[in-house]
């Protein structure tokens, strides 16, 4: 710890990378805060109104199963040694990471972070956000029975050797919370020796606290320089993709259980994955067609829905998302790991009709996907969220629920999440890993991705609207259509 402590050890108050807009509070030498950014109070409004039912929607959740090498196969063999060494690194990657200790005050306006000022604060801090679930079977088990929390959280399930981090979606994005796995991950592979040989140092002596405020991500506007007053090709941009949400209007969706009246439950997920020769056959095949496996799989999602419609939505059209990172446009840090904790992220909608083919929706989702972003739409980021914020502010209940399942393609996770961590003499695999989002709609998500060279697809929904046996029936639709589109036998 000698060469870390003596790098990172500067005073906050003149820490040369301190990322504005953080400030001291007047009154609390040890509290920063900064307000919310518009792309964060966007998702919130989307979120927040779950928290009367103990729920939150879009809330996101990060799985990864592990397993010992080598060496650290000991750590296994004890219930307290592989806990204890996930608490540590827990705690480490909160220093290399503070924003995952930084929540919302009560205005809901402004973000806080306290450094620990005392071992039991630190102590306390692990405590509420580190979790083993001994009597949980799987991560599935744990997840609907999450509630809304200031912080972000970790849980480690014994039972399936998973990690579970949990996150509100303000907070981080989907490649952010992956980015975290892996480095928590590497973490424990570098402190497991400590732990094996002796005991682990107090996690609040370890570090030089209040250092890592110079770490706490900013939101998306100032991490990419976007100004505050937009120009009038700026605003046609943001407002050309805002006003592609209009595109859900009049869009079908998938029947469901219940009425409007219906209260949502728990999120659930089904999971379908294909084999490596299946997968590698299915993405040579796009290739060949000219499109990548994502639009594939989105152009067999279209065809399910449009074929699973509710009878009264037969002929009309299907909307759904192209989600873009932004995080590879953003200046670094903000562009690398170290900026795993912040929600650098956008989007917009696109209809697809009935009369379309599966091949030109593919080419059309391909070219959506390609698009990337421009240094233009990224300048103009900020009046889209602004502008976002204001049409869910005034957005009128709708008349009918949307019900369509949706998508959101990971690509390929080892670019966020390594296989193997450590040697194969002293480390750590990972066999397998995912995302999901809490739902608390009758809409559903497809996450795609691929990891291991196993094309994956797990639906998230919420298990007051859909049943299992919907759900993996719809699974199964997506992957035989696909199949057969590609000419990919199974």
């Amino acid at each position: 710890m000698t060469n870390e402590r003596s790098v990172l050890h500067r005073s906050p108050s003149n820490h040369p990378r301190l990322n504005m807009p953080w400030t001291p509070a007047e009154h609390s030498p040890n509290t920063f805060t900064r307000p919310l950014g518009p792309n964060e109070v966007f998702i919130k409004l989307v979120s927040d109104p779950g928290h009367p039912l103990g729920r939150e929607h879009w809330a996101v959740n990060y799985t990864a199963t592990i397993s010992t090498r080598g060496a650290f196969v000991a750590l296994s063999g004890s219930p307290d040694l592989l806990p204890t060494l996930i608490r540590y690194s827990w705690l480490h990657l909160r220093f290399q990471h503070p924003s995952l200790a930084a929540h919302p005050d009560s205005s809901n306006s402004t973000v806080v972070y306290t450094v620990p000022d005392s071992a039991d604060a630190l102590s306390q801090w692990a405590s509420r956000t580190f979790h083993v679930e001994a009597d949980a079977q799987s991560a599935n088990e744990v997840i609907p029975t999450i509630a809304p929390a200031a912080d972000a959280r970790l849980y480690y399930i014994p039972q399936s050797s998973e990690l579970l981090l949990h996150t509100a979606h303000w907070r981080m994005d989907g490649v952010g919370g992956l980015l975290l796995l892996g480095q928590l991950v590497d973490l424990m592979a570098s402190h497991a020796d400590t732990l094996l040989s002796g005991k682990l140092p107090d996690p609040f002596d370890s570090f030089h606290w209040a250092s890592e405020v110079a770490r706490l991500a900013p939101p998306v506007e100032e991490a990419g320089n976007m100004p505050l007053t937009a120009t009038d090709e700026q605003k046609a941009i943001a407002h050309g993709a805002v006003g592609t949400f209009a595109l859900a209007a009049g869009a079908l969706g998938v029947p469901y259980t219940g009425d409007a009246s219906t209260v949502p439950s728990g999120t659930r997920a089904a999971e379908l994955t294909f084999s490596p020769a299946t997968t590698s056959a299915a993405v040579s095949a796009a290739k060949a067609r000219g499109v990548g496996i994502t639009a594939a799989v989105h152009a067999s999602l279209a065809a399910v829905n449009f074929r699973r419609a509710i009878a009264e939505h037969q002929g009309r059209h299907y909307t759904s998302t192209i989600k873009q990172s932004l995080r590879p446009y953003l200046p670094e840090p903000y562009s690398t790991p170290a900026a795993a904790a912040g929600l650098y992220t956008s989007g917009w909608l696109v209809r697809v009709d009935t009369s379309g083919t599966w091949v030109e929706n593919a080419r059309m989702y391909q070219a959506e996907y390609q698009k990337g972003i421009s240094s233009e739409y990224l300048q103009a980021h900020r009046e889209y969220a602004s502008t976002l914020v204001e049409v869910i502010k005034n957005l009128p209940t709708p008349t009918e629920p949307p019900s369509d399942i949706d998508i959101s393609s990971m690509g390929i996770m080892e670019k966020y999440l390594a296989r193997e961590y450590g040697t194969p003499e002293r480390g750590f695999s990972i066999t397998h890993a995912g995302v999901g989002v809490e739902i608390l709609s009758r809409q559903g998500v497809v996450f795609v991705w691929t990891f291991r060279d196993q094309l994956t697809l797990r639906l998230v929904y919420n298990e007051a609207f859909h049943t299992p046996e919907q759900i993996m029936e719809f699974l199964h639709d997506i992957q035989a259509d696909l199949l057969t589109q590609l000419q990919v036998a199974e």
